[in-house]
């Protein structure tokens, strides 16, 4: 289970307290970036790390921060409008180099600001949920929320730090925008009856108390909408010493899903997750470059939205690719073809299985209603055959249809009328088998292409190694499959975008046991290899 972000936390806490003063919320609150300039006419609010001795976020000195000495900087909002909690994450000493700043805990960050406990608006109070300096280390995260139908209104201060200088050099005091998962980290949450994230700008700040001008950091990259599992190009090329002295010496990138490069200016990315699937969301990525001349960091962040396109989940019996409607639509068809693979090597005396099918139901609803072959091992030798199920009864042989190794096999799963009719013709000898059935609480909820590890009463069987198995019309030469029809449209599997989900099977300790290609450019069309037994 993915854990739920303070975002999420902090707006859901917002509305079980209004509910409380007599407020509705009749809406789902989808949790946006507000890292974003707004779309709409009014100018985003700007979140600002701001030095009230320079009047900056530039907070460079060579007199007033020696080391030993102290300063404050504010984390202050402009022109947000009524906010009713924030949520704000910043990092510090991210330059890679020695770090010459510490924060330190006065207790009264929150006094004076928007959200003083000690000063609430009459009739209400200040819940402070998160109050975290340096947890873990390099980081600080301040969270509160207006309770009793009170809000706060206009400029002003959320709350204010105080670091020492422990050396001498440059650091950056960064908002963090996005976590590695790619989620909102910082949030403004405005007051009723909308409780939604106020869009907002983003200014960091920059430390640095030794003689230098700092080099620039720049970069782009295509495309610029990328997708789950794209190549992103970035180029940092464009960096520059404005004191045309020196050169870019290095560049540090960092990619915000866990994944630091220090190599050239060129980078080639993939957004992971933490166990390295393709991710989807919104990711900060950091380029730091140096300066030759005075080894100083120059840095730039910016946010990639990663679209999520088709997903990737892991499931331990299944591999290929499934639909899931969206509620109030119905699967009512799904088209497939495969070549029927032949077992890869002897067969031992352990029993072993796969099977290769398309069916209605099953990816996220109790009942599947699903047709057809099996490639296995059964008393030491390859064994093929076609069969049916309309589970959760047993599964059915076709003794009809007659199975071999390179066969092209093209099926069908179609609803109609409380029905659903179940067809299976082996191309290559012509013969054809058809079952209509009626399956209790059938929820017409998904669409599936599927290679299987199947089950017994003792679990899941081992995987008998198949090699590669074809599906879709580009490798069989079966026009119109892969297809689904899913509330009256009618499209190849990745027509239907983010309800698609691309799963590999992986066994306990996660090894793949069978992994899924990517589908082929008319989205049709994939392979399932092979890996582990299991």
């Amino acid at each position: 289970m993915k854990s739920t972000a303070l975002a999420s936390i902090l707006t859901v806490l917002i509305v079980l307290v209004s509910l409380a003063h007599g407020w509705i919320l009749v809406t789902d609150l989808p949790h946006q970036s507000a890292l974003l300039n707004s779309t709409g006419s009014s100018p985003p609010a700007i979140l600002e790390v701001w030095n009230p001795i320079l009047h900056s976020s530039n907070i460079t000195s060579t007199t007033l921060f020696s080391p030993g000495s102290q300063f404050s900087v504010g984390v202050n909002v402009t022109a947000p409008g009524q906010i009713s909690g924030f949520d704000v994450t910043l990092n510090y000493n991210i330059t890679g180099g020695p770090n010459i700043l510490q924060a330190v805990r006065s207790g009264s960050e929150l006094s004076g600001g928007l959200f003083d406990p000690n000063n609430p608006p009459a009739g209400c109070s200040v819940l402070v949920a998160r109050n975290q300096i340096d947890f873990p280390a390099g980081r600080i995260r301040f969270a509160a929320v207006m309770l009793g139908g009170c809000f706060a209104t206009g400029t002003g201060t959320l709350f204010t730090l105080t670091f020492r200088v422990t050396g001498t050099g440059t650091s950056f005091i960064d908002i963090v925008r996005t976590s590695s998962s790619g989620t909102t980290v910082t949030s403004i949450v405005s007051a009723a009856p909308t409780f939604s994230d106020i869009p907002y700008l983003p200014v960091d700040a920059r430390f640095q108390n030794v003689p230098g001008i700092p080099p620039i950091a720049s970069f782009d990259f295509t495309p610029g909408f990328p997708t789950k599992g794209e190549v992103v190009s970035f180029s940092g090329g464009k960096s520059y010493d404005p004191d045309n002295i020196g050169t870019i010496s290095k560049y540090l990138w960092i990619f915000g899903d866990g994944t630091v490069q220090l190599l050239g200016a060129n980078q080639n990315h993939t957004f992971v997750n933490s166990i390295m699937f393709p991710a989807a969301g919104n990711f900060t990525v950091t380029l730091i470059v140096w300066d030759s001349d005075d080894n100083l960091p120059g840095r730039l962040n910016a946010v990639v939205i990663v679209d999520p396109g088709i997903g990737d989940t892991a499931s331990s019996n299944w591999s290929g690719y499934a639909i899931a409607a969206r509620s109030g639509m119905n699967v009512t068809d799904v088209k497939g073809s495969w070549i029927v693979p032949s077992i890869v090597g002897p067969c031992g005396a352990t029993e072993q299985h796969s099977s290769f099918w398309v069916g209605i139901d099953g990816f996220r609803s109790p009942t599947v209603e699903q047709i057809g072959t099996e490639s296995s091992c059964v008393n030491g030798a390859a064994t093929y055959f076609a069969w049916y199920e309309f589970y959760p009864k047993y599964a059915q042989l076709v003794h009809q249809v007659k199975v071999n190794p390179g066969d092209t096999i093209s099926a069908e799963v179609k609803y109609a009328s409380g029905k659903f009719n179940l067809t299976i013709t082996n191309v290559t000898t012509g013969k054809s088998f058809s079952k209509m059935g009626i399956v209790k609480n059938a929820q017409l909820s998904s669409a599936e292409w599927i290679a299987e590890a199947p089950s017994s009463k003792t679990g899941i069987l081992q995987l008998a190694n198949f090699g590669t198995v074809k599906f879709g019309q580009d490798l069989t030469g079966r026009t119109g499959t892969c297809y689904a029809t899913v509330g009256g449209v009618t499209g190849p599997i990745g027509s239907f975008g983010s309800r698609v989900d691309r799963i590999t099977m992986l066994d306990r300790s996660f090894t793949i046991k069978a992994l899924t290609s990517a589908l082929s450019p008319d989205l049709s069309s994939f392979v399932v290899i092979w890996n582990f037994a299991g």
